[in-house]
């Protein structure tokens, strides 16, 4: 039985290369008061989950940080030559 060695050939599409991590900046950008903790994370391409904490008085283990979620935002950064461009998506009618 013969095998058929015929290779299927497919477009290559370049990839784009993903707009870089922001989250540093962000973090630095957004205004908080001084015993609140601010943790900001790249979800996709440019969209962040932003979470303002501020943690619990308890004693508890120097490792273990826990806390209460104050806010909790997701937003779409831009980087502009005027500085960060941040939105707030909020879904309608919230």
């Amino acid at each position: 039985m013969a095998e058929n060695n015929v290779l299927e050939q497919k477009a290559i599409i370049p990839v784009q290369s993903a707009p870089e991590d922001l989250s540093g900046e962000i973090e630095k950008f957004m205004k908080r008061l001084p015993d609140e903790r601010m943790k900001v994370v790249r979800v996709f391409d440019n969209y962040y989950r932003c979470n303002l904490w501020s943690p619990d008085k308890s004693d508890q283990s120097f490792w273990l940080a826990t806390g209460t979620i104050k806010e909790s935002k997701f937003l779409r950064v831009t980087k502009t030559p005027a500085g960060l461009q941040i939105e707030d998506m909020k879904p309608a009618g919230a």
